[in-house]
């Protein structure tokens, strides 16, 4: 994707993060209407801020993206993951989720937006290290993906 497409909000502070939002601008079109901004932020109607590693327009619709760089193996399902080597947490696509709808909602507020449509929001989950062993059930790989050559 190229820079007129790709808003690169703030630099991350993190490595790892740095090399998946790269990997993603790769295989991302650089054609209409794609778009991306990275590590975005939002205060959400409640006043809560929301950290957005992603944020992509596409033909079909807007999806607020997840980063996450585990490693070792990973297993779960719709509600409860857990890497091989850390403590069990919640899905994450669970919490992607409510940002997605917190979006939508401060959106749906928005003076330009009155008596129109917002866009659908979907929320993903992107599981960035190659070396992942993902063991997730069917329905934890709901809204789940990874690089093209991902373990699991």
């Amino acid at each position: 994707m190229d820079d007129r497409q790709w808003i690169q909000c703030t630099p991350s502070e993190f490595a790892w993060e740095r090399r998946a939002l790269d990997y993603l601008r790769t295989m991302l079109p650089s054609k209409e209407p794609y778009r991306a901004w990275a590590n975005a932020e939002f205060i959400g109607l409640d006043g809560s801020v929301n950290e957005v590693d992603l944020l992509l327009i596409t033909p079909r619709q807007m999806v607020v993206l997840e980063v996450k760089s585990w490693s070792g193996t990973l297993t779960g399902d719709a509600g409860t993951w857990q890497q091989s080597h850390r403590a069990p947490v919640d899905n994450p696509v669970i919490g992607v989720t409510r940002k997605a709808k917190k979006l939508k909602s401060l959106l749906a507020g928005q003076p330009a937006l009155r008596g129109r449509r917002v866009p659908w929001i979907d929320a993903a989950v992107f599981l960035s290290d190659p070396s992942l062993d993902v063991q997730l059930t069917p329905e934890g790989k709901a809204n789940v993906y990874g690089r093209e050559n991902h373990k699991g």
